[in-house]
């Protein structure tokens, strides 16, 4: 009996299609549903490539002039597409790479064995006159490199290696996961966590291809065509690697079955929303048999859900999708407390919640001279995560971190302050979100209402409270599968601090921090993790994190900083940017033009409308759509979740500016956890770009 055709395509097959001119890509299309269909049809000719690098390389006709080269290996029945191109180009790639299954890893490697027609590798270059140095990886034995995923012929190229200026130029001659373990050696991670991340198979055969097809560290990039495969979709955005392929850390988080709350962090860049994806997607195949939606996926904001709705529905099948539900946290807490008659509305207008602190100033007592500033920040980090509802709740409260003292008789004179901001909210019908998420979680407790919730995924944990915290608990019980918590505390921009254990989720043993930022250059990794130098960053679970290890594989140019003095300034050197990335052949649709207000960007939008430019605005309802054409524009918050090969941040006034215009007026605990939360913004806006980061820095004032 003859087994059935195993059909794959690389990463580098998508890659290369995507640059194949238009007009030829139908002709492509057109062979390649011929081929999934049937690998061994007639009018398929396969041709030897006497002079590839691998023997069973072998070239197909994929139209006029347009060439594929596809691994036909000679044990059996597998077919992979590595790439795509005119004719003498993919002959030239043929020559130029090798494919070849990693003898402890198990995996397909594809990498090159020439560059620009030479064979020279770093152990070849000339030293003439130096003192021998040692080798960057003196410290690891021969078959300890090769554990890390190095091919035997590569070995000596890697013993030449003496610093990280010579390991990159090794770079394109080395199977991704080489470099990257390398890489991440040289940056100081231990060999044993690189080996424990990457789970070496008892046995590997050599030839057996369709075998390795299966081992996740293939399947980072290769992904094999079934019947359920949607072709079209792949190849329609053959650049949006993450629908399809994983790293293995990655994948071990996605298809684990976990005892427990689990918590992913790590740097802006590592993959975590990608990964809570791919989890929610796995989940939803798990428990496809359950009713309704039993996995849903919470995020921060409206936007954020929107974006994460969108990008669900590439990753999905229609199935696994009507199994996920996806909303922003106090949609959901509020349609909760709807189901069970509930009034109220949540409080969002700043004017509104301005007016009615003012209101509740008339029951401060003469004997006090604190502003509303104040007051309201001592009801938000004191009153509402602590769920005091009466005077003794408050008198018995943990004031840690608030600037000034208040003795116990103090609160309770101020207590009435707080008392007519409630009853301002009453009378308005009106709820602050905490105090919804809270009542929410007390009707849970008390109804027990089934919710049809068997698992839930929770991204953008660093800007989510404490009471959410606690509804999420009381939502889903403790569980294998129940909770999947991904965040980062650098990135938090919204001021909200969680300790997980104290609301009821237990993550350890189940924490695990991804290092490898996929998204920018190591340049931009630099320069924004230089904005939170000095600065404190809690771990979401009561511990101090920090970004050691929180590596870019891929280099570029610095960030350019550039100093304007005003609006007018800010728009002639944004026109001379675009004409010169206009020049280098980079779309408009790829930069991002990002400023701290809206009213700052109202007025960049104005202006360069002006001079002709257009612009697509990224509202707070509106999703990127790269259909449209124009240059994006986006506030420096609204730009949270998403990347662009190009970020400008125009009319920057520094963090310290700002911290300073939006905590006026506030106690010291308040002006410090805001000048944290700007220097968050402006890490978060810079890590949003994968190539080019500019920012134009204006003056305060």
């Amino acid at each position: 009996m003859t087994l059935a055709p195993k059909i794959a395509m690389s990463d580098d097959f998508l890659k290369s299609f995507a640059a194949v001119p238009r007009a030829y890509q139908q002709a492509v299309l057109g062979f390649l549903a011929k081929f999934r269909q049937n690998p061994l049809a007639s009018g398929i000719n396969y041709e030897r490539i006497h002079d590839a690098a691998d023997p069973n390389m072998r070239s197909v006709r994929m139209g006029d002039n347009m060439r594929g080269i596809v691994l036909k290996p000679e044990h059996g029945n597998v077919y992979c597409l590595l790439w795509v191109d005119r004719h003498d180009d993919a002959y030239q790639w043929a020559r130029r790479h090798k494919v070849a299954i990693h003898p402890d890893l198990g995996s397909i490697q594809v990498y090159a064995v020439q560059e620009d027609g030479s064979h020279a590798t770093v152990a070849d270059a000339p030293n003439l006159g130096a003192q021998p140095s040692a080798g960057l990886f003196d410290a690891l034995k021969d078959r300890e490199i090769r554990r890390l995923g190095v091919p035997d012929e590569r070995l000596q190229a890697v013993r030449a290696v003496r610093n990280e200026d010579e390991l990159e130029a090794l770079q394109s001659q080395l199977p991704d996961e080489a470099f990257e373990a390398l890489f991440l050696f040289a940056a100081g991670e231990s060999f044993e966590r690189l080996v424990s991340e990457r789970e070496a198979p008892v046995q590997v055969d050599p030839e057996d291809f369709g075998a390795a097809l299966e081992r996740d560290t293939t399947r980072r990039h290769f992904v094999v065509l079934t019947d359920d495969s949607d072709l079209e979709a792949l190849l329609a955005a053959p650049l949006e690697r993450w629908r399809v392929f994983l790293h293995p850390s990655q994948r071990k988080l996605v298809e684990r079955d976990w005892n427990g709350p689990v918590k992913v962090t790590g740097g802006a860049g590592t993959g975590k929303t990608v990964v809570a994806m791919h989890r929610a997607a796995r989940l939803a195949r798990q428990y496809a048999a359950l009713p309704g939606k039993p996995v849903l996926f919470t995020t921060f904001t409206k936007t954020l859900a929107e974006d994460i709705r969108q990008h669900l529905a590439l990753l999905c099948t229609p199935q696994e999708l009507e199994k996920i539900q996806v909303t922003n946290l106090d949609q959901w807490a509020l349609s909760l407390l709807r189901r069970f008659g509930y009034r109220h509305t949540l409080l969002y207008a700043e004017a509104e919640r301005k007016r009615m602190w003012q209101a509740a100033l008339v029951a401060l007592p003469a004997e006090f001279d604190l502003s509303a500033q104040f007051l309201r920040a001592e009801y938000e980090r004191v009153i509402l995560p602590q769920g005091c509802e009466t005077a003794d709740d408050y008198m018995r409260a943990s004031r840690v971190g608030r600037g000034g003292q208040l003795s116990r008789l103090q609160r309770k004179r101020l207590w009435p302050v707080f008392a007519e901001y409630r009853a301002q909210l009453q009378a308005a019908n009106l709820r602050e979100p905490e105090e919804a998420f809270r009542e929410a979680c007390q009707l849970l407790q008390r109804e027990k209402p089934a919710l049809g919730i068997r698992a839930m995924v929770v991204d953008e944990a660093q800007d989510i409270s404490s009471a959410a915290f606690e509804l999420i608990r009381a939502a889903v019980g403790p569980a294998e599968n129940d909770l999947f918590i991904v965040g980062d505390a650098h990135q938090r921009i919204y001021r909200h601090k969680v300790v997980l254990g104290r609301a009821g989720i237990e993550v350890r043993g189940r924490s695990r921090r991804l290092k490898v930022n996929y998204r920018t250059t190591d340049e931009i990794r630099q320069w924004a993790c230089a904005q939170l130098e000095g600065c404190s960053v809690d771990d979401l679970d009561g511990e101090q994190d920090s970004l050691r290890g929180y590596r870019s594989l891929t280099h570029g140019d610095a960030p350019d900083v550039i100093a304007s003095t005003s609006v007018e300034a800010d728009v002639s050197h944004l026109l001379d940017i675009l004409a010169q990335l206009q020049g280098d052949g980079i779309e408009l649709r790829e930069v991002c033009v990002t400023a701290r207000t809206n009213d700052d960007l109202d007025t960049l939008a104005a202006s360069l409308a002006q001079h002709g430019v257009q612009v697509f605005r990224l509202e707070g309802s509106t999703a990127d759509d790269h259909t449209v054409a124009g240059v994006r524009l986006a506030t420096m918050h609204r730009i949270k979740g998403l990347e662009f090969g190009v970020v400008i941040i125009a009319g920057y006034k520094g963090s310290n500016a700002y911290a300073e215009l939006f905590s006026r007026d506030e106690d010291a605990g308040v002006s410090e956890e805001t000048a944290l939360a700007e220097r968050c913004l402006l890490h978060v806006a810079a890590t949003r770009a994968k190539r080019h980061l500019f920012v134009l820095s204006r003056p305060a004032g």
